[in-house]
């Protein structure tokens, strides 16, 4: 999934415009923070980090989760992000969790025996994409296919941005974005976005990412498959075909580690029923 990418290219564009809208702050200026150091293998960061100073020259620190789908320790590392960013910049801070998709779990508190902590949760696909459009907002039209009623919108939105008076590459920017996201809701929205508007959007920084994370993940399955059918050619080489039974419960193997040890056992193993067992040991051990 690529929306990591997106909310980063947004936040780079619209940062600012972002906190306004979205999260209800006054803002003259905003400054993202650079990560925390990595003082254990288990610190991780807030997707974002941000000092603002609004109107009245207050200075605070914005914590800002966008997530994908709820997770259910998400509120205790917003916690943990927010206390090792407090330690380190003495300040104010406000929490917010902006979600994507829709989860019957999702809250905005945290409570157990010793600690609560509340924080905002900006339920996205709550929001009304009609409104969105007819106000253009254009730094909130990518998340338009996110919202209610979204794909009835989306085509509005694309022209919107496409029309614009944003500089090019913001435009190529901005209209990637909203390609990733669509990508949440609907796996038709992508292809015919990109197929509108790849003409602007192979300018993007975001989509020359995603096309190399797709090349990636396309070397990732011929390794896969390559290894699956490897290890079918020595099994039939040494027993005959192998039974349509192994070959389903490989195809499900997806770990390149786990097919590589499979396919030095498959010209080691003495029968197609010892592989088998292996293949199931190494299932359960990778389960």
């Amino acid at each position: 999934m690529h929306y990591d990418i997106a909310a980063k290219v947004l936040m780079e564009k619209c940062r600012e415009e972002i906190l306004r809208q979205l999260l209800g702050l006054s803002v003259t200026e905003s400054t993202l923070l650079e990560e925390l150091p990595q003082e254990t293998v288990s610190v991780r960061r807030s997707d974002f980090a941000i000092l603002v100073t609004d109107e009245e020259g207050l200075r605070r620190l914005v914590l800002l989760e966008v997530q994908s789908r709820w997770e259910h320790t998400l509120p205790l590392r917003l916690l943990d992000y927010r206390t090792r960013y407090l330690i380190k910049y003495q300040v104010k801070a406000v929490s917010f969790v902006l979600l994507l998709r829709h989860s019957d779990n999702a809250t905005a508190t945290y409570w157990d025996n010793e600690v609560r902590f509340d924080y905002r949760l900006i339920r996205i696909y709550e929001m009304d994409a009609e409104q969105i459009v007819e106000k253009e907002i254009t730094c909130l039209l990518p998340f338009v296919p996110l919202m209610r009623n979204g794909e009835e919108w989306i085509d509005k939105a694309d022209m919107l941005l496409y029309e614009s008076r944003l500089p090019r590459q913001d435009k190529a920017d901005m209209l990637t974005v909203m390609t990733i996201f669509s990508g949440l809701v609907s796996a038709r929205l992508p292809q015919l976005l990109i197929a509108k508007r790849r003409d602007i959007m192979v300018e993007s920084a975001a989509y020359d990412l995603i096309k190399q994370e797709g090349k990636q993940e396309g070397l990732q399955q011929g390794l896969q498959q390559g290894l699956r059918q490897g290890i079918l050619d020595n099994l039939e080489v040494r027993f005959g075909r192998a039974p349509q039974s192994i070959i389903v419960t490989l195809d499900s193997v997806k770990e390149v580690g786990v097919l590589r040890t499979l396919h030095r056992r498959s010209s080691t193993v003495a029968s197609l029923e010892e592989f088998d067992q292996i293949l199931s040991e190494q299932l359960t051990a990778s389960d």
